[in-house]
């Protein structure tokens, strides 16, 4: 490690990666920092038992392959750092305590002859409903990975016509109000609501009225992927890229403070107190909460007001599980063909109530709803022949009602195994005795993996209106960055374009060189 570099990068997850990557690629030095032993933050792989890989935080992603950073290859990921993708024929699948479930295909056809199971109608209006939310994608996502517009002039650009008004609707409602008003089936609801909740939000919740739009429209435009060889290899080909460029990723390193000297960031210090300076700028993958922490003299009022930035509505319980074979889903074969799948009480009522236990501190004992994507089905480099890896995924309370966010080290195994053993009611061939290995996590662990996961919000923070686009996490910080204080940079999932893996980082590396008044089309190919 040297003692100065052109930017220093404060955190290797996957966003501050692909910012310190594009700096790198446009000839700046650059050095990442990161307090783990591996980079990626939520973007990382493990090995449940020897020979398996599993994803712990992110396994199928959709965002991300819209972003021009995948879509484009603007990093040349794919094309020379080794990145590939194991594409599958459905993104998301619900199936029901007695053997039905809806499939969201890629094809749009056959998730409509999934929907006429139960609706006709709904099948009908799903179709066009798709159909108008990808003819204002575009606009959305041309947004999505670049810095945001303020978000008064967002608004002002939608509501120029009727399409757009009706958008803004949707987004001051809840995503249960959309499909309300929208569909007829309690199935096809529970379907979207239940997909929508995975953006760590209860469905009703005002202001996430927009996700399903983004999801659906997505999902029927380029699908899911997941990452050949386990999500970390995303993160390795991040890595090799700024190294291929002449920069340094540093782990075992954790920055305790930002340095600040005349209104200017001008290095970092880390906790074992050697001290690295930065030329440009410093680029901080820092929680809104933390920033008065790690940065001496930001303004008062915007310390407080990022600390008042809300988390998501839950955490999550995340099991990486080794199998000696893969599940047989009692619904069927074709659910297998699907990236995740949602296992749920065909109850409707029931679903929406078990969002409340959360809010009080409890898991819904009697309304478990396991989601589990089996990778190994998809990229057989994920497990041996013949057994399976599976990503099992359930939401908890952050905090539980006896003993808060610490107790969850007492009953984090009674409730993977009571997940577990749900799951294993919708299978013809799973139970205990199929388990080789497994690698578990509680809202406890990860708050303790990364300073942007606080509570077991894998999402970083709450995802709703009030912290969308130019407002998040706070209008003051939504263009990455501090009032006051220069050559400072935000990158992470509390920026937007939010949580998920979005390689967000874009976004701050084009804000850096348009300060800067760069050519874009130095880093940026699709512009």
């Amino acid at each position: 490690m040297k003692n100065s570099y052109d930017i220093v990068v404060v955190g290797g997850g996957s966003n501050s990666l692909t910012a310190a990557a594009y700096m790198a690629k446009i000839g700046k030095s650059v050095a990442v920092l990161e307090k783990n032993d591996q980079c990626g933050g939520g973007v990382i792989s493990i090995e449940p038992a020897p020979g398996f890989i599993g994803d712990p935080h992110a396994t199928g992603m959709v965002v991300c392959l819209m972003n021009p950073t995948i879509s484009h290859d603007e990093l040349e990921l794919a094309s020379r750092f080794g990145l590939e993708w194991a594409y599958t024929e459905a993104t998301f699948a619900t199936i029901f305590d007695d053997d039905t479930g809806l499939i969201t295909w890629n094809d749009l056809d056959k998730t409509c002859e999934s929907i006429a199971r139960f609706s006709a109608r709904d099948a009908d209006t799903y179709r066009s409903w798709v159909q108008r939310a990808q003819g204002i994608l575009p606009l959305i996502l041309k947004g999505y990975f670049t810095p945001p517009l303020p978000f008064g002039g967002f608004i002002a650009l939608l509501e120029q016509s009727p399409q757009g008004r009706r958008l803004v609707t949707d987004m001051l409602d809840s995503a249960y109000d959309v499909v309300e008003r929208n569909f007829e089936s309690p199935e096809l609801k529970m379907h979207i609501l239940k997909w929508c909740s995975e953006l760590m939000m209860e469905p009703e919740m005002k202001g996430t009225g927009i996700v399903p739009t983004i999801l659906l429209g997505v999902a029927h435009i380029k699908g899911s992927g997941a990452v050949v060889g386990g999500s970390a290899n995303l993160t390795n080909a991040l890595v090799r890229c700024i190294e291929h460029h002449g920069g340094e990723v540093l782990t075992n390193s954790q920055v305790t403070k930002v340095l600040v000297s005349g209104g200017r960031a001008n290095g970092v210090k880390l906790a074992d107190g050697r001290e690295i300076a930065a030329r440009e700028a410093v680029i901080g993958s820092i929680h809104p909460w933390d920033i008065g922490k790690v940065i001496e003299g930001v303004d008062p009022d915007i310390v407080d007001a990022a600390s008042k930035v809300t988390l998501g509505s839950y955490g999550a319980i995340n099991q990486q599980i080794a199998l000696s074979e893969a599940p047989r889903w009692r619904a069927g074969p074709e659910y297998e063909k699907a990236m995740l799948v949602e296992c749920l009480q065909r109850d409707y009522l029931g679903m929406r109530k078990a969002f409340d236990s959360y809010r009080y501190g409890e898991m819904p004992a009697g309304h478990l709803s396991p989601l589990s994507a089996v990778q190994s089905l998809h990229d057989p480099s994920r497990a041996p022949p013949g057994q399976a890896c599976m990503y099992l995924y359930h939401f908890a309370p952050m905090q539980l009602a006896e003993g808060g966010l610490e107790a969850w080290d007492d009953v984090k195994e009674h409730w993977c195994n009571a997940i577990y053993d749900e799951m294993c009611k919708y299978t013809t061939n799973l139970s205990r005795a199929n388990i080789i290995g497994a690698y578990r996590e509680s809202p406890l662990d990860h708050h303790r993996h990364s300073a942007n996961m606080k509570y077991g919000d894998i999402f970083g923070i709450g995802t709703t209106l009030s912290q969308f686009m130019g407002r998040r996490p706070i209008p003051e910080l939504g263009q990455y960055k501090i009032p006051g204080l220069d050559g400072f940079y935000l990158s992470g999932p509390t920026q937007h374009p939010g949580g998920a893996v979005t390689l967000g980082g874009r976004a701050t590396a084009m804000k850096m060189m348009m300060d800067w008044k760069l050519d874009l089309k130095r880093a940026f190919i699709s512009i």
